[in-house]
């Protein structure tokens, strides 16, 4: 038997978040920068054409919005879980930044689309790791 709580809205039934609103918006708005940086990333080949602000887009975001939020809003059972995922967020956005340092920091044509292969995947990791915040 599923441990989900099911609601009733408007007879349509909706499976209860322990997500607290606030923090759900704030990991979308979150997401949605790195979706966004994934993609000039992936069009830019590695040029500096738009990384740069879209690095200093998602790592402000990270900085005001997700790494200021508490496990205090949550149920004491469901408080773990958000703790072990945001302590993943944060070691991937450590990674992340060390990643473009070195992807800045390339001189060979090879060794600049290794590090854009790494950022992807970092961002990649990073989305998945919202996509399961969101699901909470």
């Amino acid at each position: 038997m599923s441990k989900d709580k099911i609601l009733y809205i408007d007879s349509k039934p909706t499976r209860a978040r322990m997500l607290p609103l606030l923090h759900f918006q704030q990991y979308q708005a979150f997401q949605q920068a790195l979706e966004q940086l994934l993609q000039t990333i992936t069009l830019a080949d590695g040029q500096e054409a738009g990384l740069r602000e879209g690095y200093q887009n998602v790592q402000l975001l990270f900085k005001r919005q997700i790494s200021a939020l508490s496990a205090e809003d949550f149920a004491p059972e469901h408080a773990p879980r958000w703790q072990s995922l945001q302590t993943e967020i944060y070691k991937q956005m450590r990674l992340l930044e060390t990643d473009m340092m070195l992807l800045q920091a390339s001189r060979s044509s090879a060794t600049s689309q290794r590090r854009v292969l790494s950022v992807r995947d970092r961002l990649n990791t990073l989305i998945q790791y919202c996509e399961a915040l969101l699901q909470l």
